[in-house]
């Protein structure tokens, strides 16, 4: 007879595993298993365990029915048999009406279709064909996202997440805000983060030695990665307090900030103007976003906003007629 392969050392079958096989064996049992049978069959117990295998064997019953599976127990002490019947385990027959299958659609392009593992786009097949046919379907509306770009379509790099993932340094072009010049970084890339619509990398600046934040819209070309993994300690980041700027609008104008507004007033404005208050959290963010707007806005407050601001508008200025005569 061919000897049958000797199971896994316990030590080395993860707990995860070890829990798959019990409910695999559960399941293709028709008269149940004892828990003798159990520890001395299924992978990832150990034979010679005694009431330490008996404990792991009850541990791992109890995370299969916190996740919602029912064993069926028969007999009692040391005679009593567990089983997983099919009308315990499977899933009832599923239908989705038009607005879930939308939603579960909205949750699945976060990933970006091509990121999908070919399980995940199968599941999503699946899903779609369950959806049931909805009357007022025409009247959904058009849901999207993309946490891969900002409003602008820049992507985030793959190599530049991994990086900051990994802790390994990057370089990459970079065009400075205040003269619109092109130069050569070099950083070790802290996290990403997504501000006022834009995608923002927090890193440390080699060349200079101090933090900066970079605006992936102004970095030209690819970025490279330039040392091993675990090249700098990991940086952890503190949550940033939101401040609240006192903004005057013009009439028509802005209108996502007024969309923000906490309050709007009209006392100290001029006529057709709207003083609103509006909350923020990335002051330099918040900045490029109220200098993008040029005239239709006016800072109040707070002070270091307002001079924020000014140096964005500034530095427009100083380059941009020089790169309007070099077209």
């Amino acid at each position: 007879m061919p000897q049958l392969a000797p199971l896994p050392d316990s030590a080395t079958v993860p707990a995860e595993e070890r829990q798959v096989n019990l409910l695999l064996a559960l399941r293709n049992t028709e008269t149940g298993l004892t828990n003798t049978q159990i520890i001395s069959t299924v992978a990832g117990y150990n034979p010679d365990g005694g009431a330490s295998s008996q404990r792991m064997f009850e541990r791992d019953k109890a995370v299969l029915r916190d996740l919602g599976i029912e064993i069926t127990t028969t007999g009692v002490g040391a005679q009593a048999r567990y089983r997983i019947t099919e009308a315990n385990y499977a899933l009832p027959d599923l239908r989705l009406t038009a607005a879930q299958a939308a939603a579960i659609e909205l949750a699945a392009s976060a990933w970006r279709s091509g990121a999908l593992t070919p399980e995940a786009q199968h599941a999503l097949t699946k899903i779609r064909a369950v959806a049931a046919p909805d009357a007022d379907s025409a009247r959904l509306p058009d849901l999207s996202i993309d946490l891969g770009s900002d409003v602008s379509g820049v992507q985030v790099p793959a190599e530049l997440a991994a990086a900051v993932q990994e802790r390994r340094r990057v370089t990459f072009n970079y065009a400075s805000a205040g003269s619109g010049n092109v130069g050569t970084r070099t950083v070790e890339p802290h996290q990403l983060r997504l501000s006022e619509g834009a995608w923002y990398l927090d890193a440390l600046d080699l060349a200079s030695g101090q933090q900066r934040t970079f605006r992936l819209a102004r970095v030209a070309g690819a970025v490279s990665v330039v040392s091993d993994a675990g090249a700098f300690p990991a940086v952890e980041y503190s949550v940033p307090t939101p401040a609240q700027a006192v903004l005057a609008v013009a009439p028509g104008r802005a209108l996502q900030l007024r969309a923000r507004a906490q309050a709007t007033r009209s006392a100290r404005c001029p006529r057709g103007w709207d003083e609103i208050d509006v909350t923020y959290v990335d002051r330099f963010a918040f900045a490029g976003t109220l200098a993008a707007l040029a005239d239709a806005v006016v800072v109040l407050a707070p002070q270091e906003l307002r001079e924020d601001v000014m140096s964005h508008l500034e530095a427009v200025s100083a380059w941009a007629p020089a790169a309007l005569e070099g077209e």
